[in-house]
């Protein structure tokens, strides 16, 4: 239920305001993706509550965390990856949780469950996948791309490891015991926001390795996700222009969404 109540907007900016610095301090976001955190999370706060929010906050924590852990290991340019990120990555995991969340406040009486499942379909796709790629990067051996099965180098867009869907499983048992202590979900919800997470993010790596742009970086000789690398422009070899990453995980999270709105519809 929407909620404008003065004492909610100051707990929504005092939060909001907290996270933020601490974000910006230790490099979690760069400055424009604080900068578009904090709509995210007003709107979130506002619409869907503060329990709909740290849902949404454990994501990005831990996340945050994991790929910390990840940077330590394997080194700032650790196969193209962001280490810090930025607007985009903010926008593309979180503008269909918002979106719900803010279906959530404006039509609280429609399709409750549905709803709240959406939004845990979409955290939880967005959630395992990047809890995946981090652990499927740290310690999974030579990944296989999931069309074909072939075997390539780890941070090849499209590739998976039986160690990034095991950690994909933990995000989203994590993300459901949260909500489950928050009495956000019932056992129908959970059953429904796991099923959601889980292909979601075989959705992306499917869309990685098939239409998501990839270049060819000209020093490390590594196939990578960004158009450049090692400080030099890479070579775009396959793919769609406009489709990267961001707009993947966009996609993803939205099918996660409407995945658990349909099972649990259906349960």
């Amino acid at each position: 239920m929407i909620s404008f109540d003065p004492v909610t907007q100051l707990e929504a900016i005092i939060i909001l305001s907290v996270i933020a610095l601490a974000a910006s301090r230790y490099k979690f976001l760069d400055r424009s993706g604080v900068i578009a955190s904090i709509p995210i999370g007003y709107l979130i706060v506002v619409f869907g509550g503060l329990r709909y929010f740290a849902l949404l906050f454990t994501f990005f924590l831990v996340s945050s965390l994991a790929t910390k852990l990840r940077v330590r290991v394997l080194g700032e340019q650790s196969l193209g990856k962001d280490h810090v990120r930025s607007w985009r990555n903010v926008i593309a995991n979180g503008l269909v949780p918002t979106f719900v969340a803010i279906l959530s406040g404006v039509a609280p009486d429609t399709g409750g469950r549905a709803v709240a499942a959406g939004y845990l379909g979409a955290v939880g796709t967005a959630f395992a996948d990047t809890l995946a790629t981090e652990v499927g990067m740290i310690f999974g051996r030579k990944p296989r791309l999931i069309i074909g099965l072939r075997e390539v180098e780890r941070g090849t867009p499209g590739a998976v490891t039986c160690y990034g869907y095991l950690g994909g499983a933990l995000a989203l048992l994590t993300l459901c015991a949260l909500a489950w202590a928050l009495k956000l979900a019932n056992p129908v919800i959970i059953i429904a926001a796991i099923t959601s997470g889980i292909i979601g993010m075989t959705i992306d790596s499917f869309l990685g390795a098939g239409i998501q742009a990839k270049y060819l970086c000209p020093v490390c000789g590594r196939i990578v996700e960004s158009p450049s690398h090692c400080g030099r422009e890479a070579e775009k070899i396959a793919g769609v222009s406009w489709i990267d990453t961001h707009m993947v995980n966009l996609i993803s999270t939205a099918i996660g969404a409407a995945i658990a709105a349909v099972l649990v519809s259906a349960l």
